[in-house]
């Protein structure tokens, strides 16, 4: 029997490889990312929401309203990284999945974070003050509170578009395949 594809170029062994090489761009993108963007969340953690709480410098519901359940996407992100790390891209989505709830509510609250963030610099010269001085941390390579807090929000865009890109360049003989194909379905 004669190979279809001998030497000479074979369509469908080309398709398979760009395929291949978009999954791999798009795995690669997704997780280089995400760790940037683990590291803004945490930043936020850090710097804001836990040093705030700390030093009593908002009163509880403000400080809700502000960061809603900045902390617990926080918790989401470090939960997906490893998988994200170690390649099993659907596995890891898969379970990332029940903590989109999260983004909802953030999304939810997003003007009236932004109404509170408002209104705290306009009346707290001590919320200021501590804004100013946490933005001025190298860390936060110039960011301002401001910046960040639609940070979430924008990855949702952003895990939407990646995953659907690593689903469409998923074999579907691959493990991964029917995980991201579960993601993506309502």
């Amino acid at each position: 029997m004669e190979n279809l594809c001998p030497r000479a170029r074979c369509p469908v062994q080309e398709q398979r490889a760009r395929w291949e090489r978009k999954r791999a761009c798009t795995a690669r993108e997704l997780l280089e990312t995400e760790r940037r963007y683990q590291e803004q969340l945490g930043l936020v953690a850090t710097y804001f929401v836990r040093i705030l709480r700390a030093k009593g410098t908002l009163r509880p519901p403000e400080l809700q309203a502000l960061f809603g359940p900045w902390e617990l996407i926080y918790g989401a992100s470090q939960e997906l990284l490893p998988y994200l790390e170690g390649g099993h891209w659907g596995q890891g989505l898969e379970a990332f999945c029940p903590h989109l709830e999260l983004y909802t509510q953030l999304a939810a609250n997003a003007e009236t974070s932004w109404t509170t963030l408002q209104g705290q610099l306009k009346k707290s010269k001590r919320f200021r003050r501590f804004v100013r001085l946490q933005e001025g941390r190298l860390e936060f390579g110039g960011l301002q509170l401001q910046d960040l807090l639609p940070l979430p929000l924008q990855r949702l865009q952003q895990y939407e578009n990646l995953v659907v890109a690593l689903a469409e360049n998923t074999s579907p003989n691959s493990p991964d395949h029917q995980q991201l194909t579960l993601v993506l379905s309502p």
